[in-house]
């Protein structure tokens, strides 16, 4: 039997392949033969199959008349243009009423014109059997492709979910088998569903029975059509296939397919009218809209309320879904139920006010400066001190075309004092997000002075300008590396929340904190070193075996920052329940096994030790904070112990005076006045053989100056 269907589809494949022209003239030659095989079948039945010979000549003699009246009319009514793989009722339809006007012109052209005594039964005979034979040619043309068409190089695709989208991706496969899918069976938590059929295709049963139906149907590619819980499917689809190695793709989200990531129909406005899902008043509503704000279309009908999420989702996945499907990520595995924020109140708190963002060009400040561009600022303040980030972030903005707000870039360093007084007079801000900071914990290990010039000192420049010009609310981007730190950079960061939160008391400005997790994507992360790591045929490296961290996603952290921002009161630190820790190794071999192998056979991971500042879990809480439950149920805050202002006055000095004589040792144990918990020691950079064994500095002056210069090299 699967011979005689890849015999069938190599010659269904041959048929498609005829150019445009030869398949009309192709189409015509059939039907001629459809013709005279009617003809010939109603003289059959009329005289049950033994014609004589008198009435045999007159099929010869007046067969060409029926011929020429089919093929006239053939054309005329269009069944030349037809898609045989396509036909329907409108097709059938077209044949009876081709059929009909035919038989009554070659029963008036030959009965009453030529030869009256033609048998009329022949008329009735021939229309039905030449509905019977065209109309079943085309249907058979039709099951060959939805039920016998066996493409010699398919995938074998397992969907998850038998719903509506389930259906819809079925159904898309079926109408285009230039994809060569072969959709083996279904599988529903829903047990009433087991053992009925969708089209054809069976549905095999809960998402639990996964590895017993993978061993038994092999399939090449396990597609997820879900739309709702999707995350959670995709992680439990995910743990229960893993150990067979079979990719897992999934359907674009609706960001994915509103944001661009992937292209979806032109004249995307026209074919939703035509699908009665929207008007045209709305459409040209929504142009005007998005003229005015920029985005797409589809996102500004949903955003008027004129279509749903669901059904726009649904109408674009019919048309995008299956030839964009995607396969499941990291991120994927990782995202958790998102964290909603209040639209109205962040658009209250940024719409018509001047925003200024520092460290606008790096990961979590370029989405910062995304996602409150879209809330209508009047003035976007971007800073940062390296160009080429920050350039891109503000080239990436000014292409959305909002007209109402206007974007400044600013190179500058928080620094140098100096830098934050002038632009804060020149452009003085009403918000501010904190977001430029050192944030690598091993190479701060081995530049104590430069973390210290940058997340404090520098730090403290921007509070005093925020102070001095009295801007309206301050956020700052935290680390849990600050919580209980054993590494430079997250002493540095806990002492930047010390001085944050203390302002509270001294100024109009309202001073808020977000600390969060490791964020996956952002530059010098775990995945881009991984994928590097990849690249060379590995092996991947892992500090240790049991080491853990928590991970969010960066659109999963601005959120939080948007919320820290319209609902602080200031003094607060904000802290997002982050669920539980991830082993780094666990990440490493879901990488591994996501990139299409096989950890610890084809590609290895290897253990290389703890690196400086590097502790084997990490914690959202200080034991000396006071934890607070907010409005949301994922949503704490932790209220710390904070040093008197003055004896922070008194430490900063100090930090001054060891930064400006490079002591990194001096600068080491004035964290470990402020930061008790903090036991760390400085660990100088390894010289090069060929200058330690001389005994010479890089810049032949004070070993000090080396170390710091060194630092900055390093950057």
């Amino acid at each position: 039997m699967l011979n005689v269907r890849k015999n069938i589809s190599r010659l269904y494949k041959k048929v498609r392949s005829i150019s445009t022209a030869r398949r009309r003239l192709f189409l015509a030659v059939v039907l001629l033969l459809q013709a005279a095989l009617s003809n010939y079948l109603a003289f059959l039945l009329r005289f049950e199959f033994a014609v004589p010979e008198h009435y045999f000549g007159e099929f010869l003699y007046y067969l060409p008349v029926f011929l020429s009246v089919r093929l006239l009319l053939y054309f005329k009514t269009g069944l030349d243009k037809g898609l045989l793989r396509y036909a329907g009722i409108g097709d059938m339809l077209k044949i009876v009423k081709a059929a009909t006007i035919g038989s009554c012109i070659s029963l008036v052209a030959i009965k009453y014109l030529f030869d009256v005594s033609y048998p009329l039964s022949i008329f009735i005979f021939d229309w039905m059997l030449f509905v019977m034979i065209s109309g079943g040619t085309r249907l058979f043309f039709r099951i060959v492709r939805e039920y016998l068409y066996f493409p010699i190089n398919n995938k074998r695709i397992l969907l998850v979910g038998a719903g509506d989208e389930g259906e819809m991706i079925l159904r898309t496969m079926r109408d285009n088998t230039g994809h060569e899918f072969e959709p083996i069976g279904f599988i529903d938590d829903d047990a009433a569903k087991k053992g009925l059929t969708i089209h054809g295709v069976p549905i095999l049963g809960a998402v639990d029975m996964l590895p017993e139906m993978i061993k038994k149907h092999s399939p090449d590619e396990i597609l997820i059509t879900v739309s709702t819980d999707t995350h959670k499917t995709i992680r439990k689809v995910y743990e229960l296939s893993k150990d067979f190695n079979v990719p897992i793709k999934k359907l674009p989200g609706i960001n994915d397919l509103l944001d661009g990531n992937v292209s979806v129909v032109s004249k995307l406005g026209q074919h939703l009218v035509e699908a009665n899902l929207v008007t045209e008043d709305q459409v040209q509503e929504a142009l005007a809209l998005q003229k005015k704000e920029g985005g797409r279309l589809g996102s500004k009908l949903v955003k008027c309320g004129y279509i749903t999420e669901v059904e726009l989702m649904s109408y674009l996945n019919k048309y995008c879904g299956v030839s964009h499907m995607k396969p499941i990520s990291l991120e994927d595995l990782l995202q958790r139920e998102p964290v909603r924020t209040d639209i109205e109140q962040v658009k209250d708190l940024v719409s018509g006010k001047s925003v200024m963002i520092t460290g606008a060009g790096g990961s979590i400040g370029s989405e910062l400066s995304r996602q409150i561009y879209k809330y209508g600022p009047s003035h976007l303040i971007l800073l940062d001190r390296y160009e080429n980030s920050l350039y891109e972030t503000d080239l990436e903005l000014r292409d959305c075309r909002n007209g109402s707000s206007n974007i400044t870039t600013v190179i500058a360093d928080v620094q140098d004092s100096g830098d934050m007084d002038h632009v804060f007079a020149a452009h003085r801000p009403q918000i501010v997000f904190h977001a430029a900071a050192y944030k690598h914990v091993p190479l701060m290990e081995h530049n104590p002075i430069v973390a210290v010039k940058n997340n404090v000192l520098g730090t403290k420049n921007l509070l005093d300008a925020v102070s001095r010009f009295n801007v309206e609310k301050f956020v700052m981007i935290s680390t849990d590396k600050a919580v209980n730190p054993t590494s430079v950079m997250g002493a540095t960061k806990r002492i930047a929340e010390f001085l944050t939160i203390s302002m509270n008391c001294n100024c109009r400005t309202k001073f808020t904190i977000v600390r969060f997790g490791n964020v996956l994507g952002t530059n010098g992360s775990v995945v881009p070193v991984f994928k590097e790591q990849l690249r060379k045929g590995g092996p991947l490296k892992v500090t240790h075996p049991d080491i853990k961290r928590f991970f969010m996603l960066i659109p999963e952290a601005v959120q939080l920052v948007l919320i820290a921002s319209s609902a602080g009161n200031g003094g607060e630190i904000f802290v997002l329940d982050m669920g539980e820790q991830v082993k780094i190794c666990d990440l490493a071999e879901n990488y591994i096994r996501l990139s299409g192998y096989v950890p610890h056979k084809e590609i290895k991971i290897k253990f290389i030790g703890l690196r400086p500042g590097e502790k084997l879990y990490e914690e959202l809480f200080d034991e000396s904070e006071n934890i607070v439950p907010t409005f949301h149920k994922k949503l704490k805050i932790a209220l710390p112990e904070v040093p008197p202002s003055g004896v922070l006055e008194g430490h900063l000095a100090e930090f001054d005076r060891c930064v400006r004589a490079y002591s990194a040792d001096g600068v080491i144990a004035e964290i470990q006045k402020i930061v008790p918990s903090f036991s760390g020691r400085y660990t100088p950079p390894q010289l090069p053989s060929h200058v330690a064994d001389s005994g010479q500095t890089l810049m032949g002056t004070d070993p000090k100056e080396t170390q710091y210069l060194e630092c900055e090299s390093l950057l």
